[in-house]
């Protein structure tokens, strides 16, 4: 814990907002009456717009997603939070014992923030952890979800037919068969991607770079750094929700309860990137369940980090695509109008 610096955190977090060229604001809202525990919330774009939430994936912040803050707030007040026992959230204990107790953990502070906020119902934006979280969100409390917005969502489809762990091994180069044995080391131990950055000293960096994929074009050395630094700094406080991954997922990053049977009636926007590791598999298993319309995009130049890698395209294909659930949600409508009244 040595490393940990808030000075530079705090350094690193109002350089990359700057960058954001949209004013913000950063609070926090207290889940309970004795101020134990509290969810970072960043807030940025006109109240008087529609809400949208946002919640951030796995070892992740709410800051991360500076560069997508602009464009949606032409048509949004967005709510960026970051989730309980992770980013600059409150970090408790975490003696979760079950998958739905796990899901609960990081469920139920959404809806505290919800409820402290006002908000009645809403558009609900989660990537890859994040978006399985908003999706059991969706599943819990389906009345207060308007959309999904799920982005390299992880946690969506089953297992290929005839998937094993120890097949899909097999079919992978030496290096990513090593890099697999490794988090199948950490994982018997229960050890998480932040237990190896607090111990690797001098190599911290480069743990972030590899999860973000390598350094992204588009992006100065500067920035690059404060985003490096940001999420190596707000992964070095002690170790909360990161510790429920092997209750949610399997070894395989497979969840032990997929969602696409579970989002039975709520409209969902899928977002994958051309590059991306995560494949859209889970949108097309999840629209032979979901009675709602499904809409499912593909970014271009860009991997799981789509908001750091293709922002604008990112940003235009999600105001597109709900509004266009818009459209198809009405079009519907009138259509059982129609059925309804066969003679008019």
């Amino acid at each position: 814990m040595g490393r940990l610096s808030h000075k530079k955190l705090l350094k690193a977090e109002k350089h990359l907002l700057e960058l954001a060229e949209i004013p913000t604001e950063t609070t926090r809202i207290y889940l309970d009456h004795q101020d134990n525990y509290s969810i970072f919330c960043l807030q940025c774009g006109d109240p008087g717009k529609p809400p949208m939430i946002m919640v951030h994936g796995y070892m992740g912040s709410s800051v991360m997603f500076y560069r997508i803050l602009k464009g949606l707030c032409q048509e949004y007040r967005l709510y960026c939070l970051d989730l309980l026992g992770m980013g600059r959230s409150s970090r408790p204990c975490f003696m979760m014992e079950n998958r739905e107790e796990c899901e609960d953990f990081f469920v139920y502070p959404i809806e505290v923030c919800r409820d402290r906020l006002g908000i009645e119902k809403f558009v609900l934006a989660g990537h890859s952890f994040g978006g399985y979280v908003s999706g059991c969100y969706a599943e819990k409390y389906p009345n207060r979800v308007e959309k999904l917005v799920l982005i390299s969502p992880i946690g969506i489809p089953r297992h290929p037919i005839g998937w094993t762990f120890q097949g899909w091994m097999e079919s992978q180069s030496w290096k990513d068969r090593f890099v697999m044995r490794l988090v199948c080391l950490f994982w018997g131990k229960k050890m998480s991607g932040a237990t190896i950055l607090r111990n690797a000293g001098p190599f911290s960096g480069k743990i972030i770079e590899m999860y973000l994929g390598g350094r992204i074009s588009g992006i100065s050395e500067k920035e690059m750094n404060s985003v490096y630094t940001y999420l190596e700094q707000v992964n070095l406080y002690p170790g909360s929700g990161e510790y429920s991954l092997d209750q949610i997922l399997d070894q395989g990053l497979y969840a032990l309860s997929p969602l696409c049977d579970r989002l039975i009636n709520v409209p969902i926007v899928y977002l994958y990137g051309d590059r991306d590791w995560i494949l859209p598999d889970g949108a097309e298993q999840n629209s032979k369940f979901n009675s709602c319309p499904i809409i499912t995009e593909i970014i271009s130049n860009s991997g799981h980090h789509m908001y750091l890698d293709n922002p604008h395209e990112l940003v235009t294909k999600i105001l597109r695509s709900v509004k266009e659930l818009d459209n198809m949600h009405k079009l519907n409508q009138k259509q059982l109008e129609n059925q309804a009244n066969p003679m008019q």
